[in-house]
């Protein structure tokens, strides 16, 4: 990457907190706006999608025509995992709740949509799926993690990225031992700063400013209203990100 210059609009990211009108960070962890990508969109993208391209991609190694399961496809890695499946040719089982949210699901590109409140996820995957189960599951929940092993077809891959369900991260491993099931835990962090993967995240920057992605935003807030916009993204169930502005 070449060295930023006075008044170019970035995206940013880091490890420290970003509530505040300005945000030093290394330009390391900067990327370009391009031309016909708003800023509200840019915000939100390097973490969302570039978490998930390495999830799906890196990691995942997902393939045209494999089946992926995705867990709380409401949010930011969720609605990119549905996206960047579909674009590699996969079929998309998604889980979410809600005719809404299921319609937009489907926009986007989801083959199937489970609703974890009056469905079971792992009987209905099987079903899907002939008895197979899903050749990738992506995990970003934490505590459906014994279930997305039960939903993975033999020789599967399981990507579990980050805890949002809380509690913990604890799984038997007997049964993907014998599977011959891989799992892998994604972090980024300090990867956002490897060559390649900055690299990705602008690519990924030019294909939303084309229309080629859809950055979701669900709501916006000023900053000055911080706590309400903590509190509806507790409450309110929404679909996409939510962003303040100062």
């Amino acid at each position: 990457m070449r060295h930023r210059t006075v008044g170019e609009k970035v995206a940013a990211f880091d490890m420290q907190g970003s509530h505040a009108e300005l945000w030093p960070v290394p330009e390391t962890r900067t990327w370009l706006v391009p031309n016909g990508l708003n800023m509200a969109e840019a915000a939100v993208l390097p973490i969302s999608f570039g978490t998930t391209y390495h999830c799906v991609t890196t990691k995942g190694q997902l393939q045209a025509e494999e089946v992926v399961l995705i867990h709380a496809v409401a949010r930011g890695v969720g609605l990119a995992a549905v996206q960047l499946a579909r674009q590699a040719g996969a079929k998309v089982i998604a889980v979410a709740s809600g005719n809404e949210r299921q319609a937009s699901l489907r926009a986007l590109g989801a083959t199937h949509l489970i609703d974890r409140h009056n469905q079971d996820v792992v009987e209905e995957v099987q079903r899907l799926t002939g008895g197979k189960g899903a050749d990738l599951v992506i995990d970003p929940v934490g505590s459906t993690l014994q279930s997305s092993l039960a939903a993975l077809a033999p020789e599967g891959r399981l990507v579990f990225v980050g805890n949002a369900g809380g509690g913990g991260l604890a799984v038997e491993l007997w049964q993907p031992m014998q599977n011959n099931q891989t799992l892998h835990g994604v972090f980024m962090g300090d990867l956002f700063e490897r060559p390649a993967v900055h690299e990705t995240v602008d690519t990924l920057l030019k294909a939303a400013a084309e229309g080629r992605l859809e950055v979701v935003i669900d709501r916006t807030f000023s900053l000055k209203d911080a706590a309400l916009a903590h509190e509806h993204a507790e409450t309110a169930k929404p679909l996409g990100r939510i962003v303040m502005k100062p």
